[in-house]
């Protein structure tokens, strides 16, 4: 992923947004955080259907969705819109919004199509950040018979042990010998300690 540069801001100004939440108050919020960016074209719905048809007809930058909406329909919208050859908006960026964020939602958006998951409620700097990541990232697109979305890999680790590569930018399988010892368990366990910041 990334580092985030909060020197380097990019102008949102020309940007179109579609927010998809159930929420109205959630909803309203996002409008006026992604105004606050300089979006001027934000689209907000509150249901699948009318979501669909802009989606089919406007050219979007950026699409929010929350996939628990309506007994998480958002889920299935998420993945009709990654499926959606006909347009060029089944490569757009999505974040995920969820307000209960388990370890199965996450997952759930992942395979999906989601770009990025966030929880809710959102602060403005992490909603400008995950957006500020996802305009450097440069995941390639996979349409497969089960998936359709952004490259799940984040690192170029090369192909499993015993493996062929599939990608001419695989890594060498061959790894050389490690410089210093294994840090011992004591030593993994102080590194992940909580510690109190002055």
């Amino acid at each position: 992923m990334p580092a985030f540069n909060p020197s380097a801001r990019i102008n949102m100004r020309g940007a179109s947004v579609m927010v998809v939440d159930s929420n109205q108050q959630a909803l309203d919020v996002m409008r006026q955080t992604l105004m606050g960016f300089g979006v001027r074209a934000v689209y907000g719905f509150e249901a699948a259907e009318p979501a669909k048809a802009l989606f089919a007809e406007r050219s979007l930058d950026l699409i929010i969705i929350d996939p628990l909406m309506d007994e998480r329909k958002g889920f299935d919208l998420l993945r009709w819109m990654r499926r959606e050859e006909s347009t060029t908006n089944h490569a757009a960026p999505v974040i995920a919004a969820i307000g209960h964020n388990t370890m199965a939602n996450v997952a759930a958006s992942r395979d999906a199509g989601a770009n990025f998951v966030v929880a809710k409620p959102l602060s403005p700097e992490t909603l400008l950040q995950r957006i500020e990541w996802i305009a450097r990232e440069n995941r390639q697109f996979v349409i497969a018979p089960n998936y359709a979305g952004p490259d799940r890999r984040f690192k170029n680790e090369g192909p499993p042990a015993g493996m062929e590569g599939r990608r001419s930018g695989d890594l060498p399988l061959d790894v050389p010998d490690a410089a210093e010892p294994n840090m011992s368990q004591f030593e993994v366990d102080e590194l992940l300690k909580p510690r109190k910041v002055m």
